[in-house]
């Protein structure tokens, strides 16, 4: 008996942030920024979700629910990004590609855009290319050692399903 309240009482918080994530995407989805802002602001930092983590970039990028910041946008994109979510390893790489929030670095663009692929992100596999293109071959050497270490530390595991959890994406 006490096995089983132990694990219902380990549950429920699971369970919670999971109908609040819910609830912040709807509340995303209806254009109530103000209320999912809120949402995933509170699950970024009390469970460290990645996806709220995720959509919190989103927030700051576009200036949802919150001021618009690109300095905002790329600190949540790399949480979610070194927690292995495809959408904001693209995003990042774009923030790299255009100097929004971040030094203008086609490097790390390539090598964060490479992580993507590998977990079969298609505008990350689209965006891997350009990259590659404005890079020289002495760069290109080093942004390849780059992309291979991000590719071991954030790519897709073996016990990680490659679709992982989806979520509706909100671009």
């Amino acid at each position: 008996m006490k096995r089983l309240v132990l694990i219902l009482l380990l549950a429920v918080p699971a369970m919670a942030a999971r109908a609040d994530f819910n609830d912040g995407v709807v509340a995303y989805l209806t254009g109530e920024y103000d209320k999912a802002y809120a949402t995933m602001r509170s699950l970024a930092d009390t469970a460290d979700h990645s996806y709220a983590q995720y959509y919190l970039g989103m927030m700051y990028l576009n200036g949802q629910g919150t001021e618009q910041s690109y300095a905002e946008a790329a600190k949540w994109f790399r949480k979610a990004a070194e927690h292995r979510v495809s959408q904001a390893q693209y995003k990042l790489g774009l923030l790299y590609t255009n100097g929004q929030g971040l030094p203008r670095d086609f490097e790390q663009a390539f090598a964060w855009y490479s992580v993507g692929a590998a977990h079969k992100h298609q505008k990350s596999m689209e965006a891997v290319s350009g990259a590659r293109e404005q890079l020289s071959p002495e760069e290109l050497k080093e942004a390849d050692k780059l992309a291979a270490k991000y590719v071991k530390d954030y790519g897709p595991k073996d016990d990680v399903p490659q679709d992982q959890a989806k979520t509706i994406d909100p671009e």
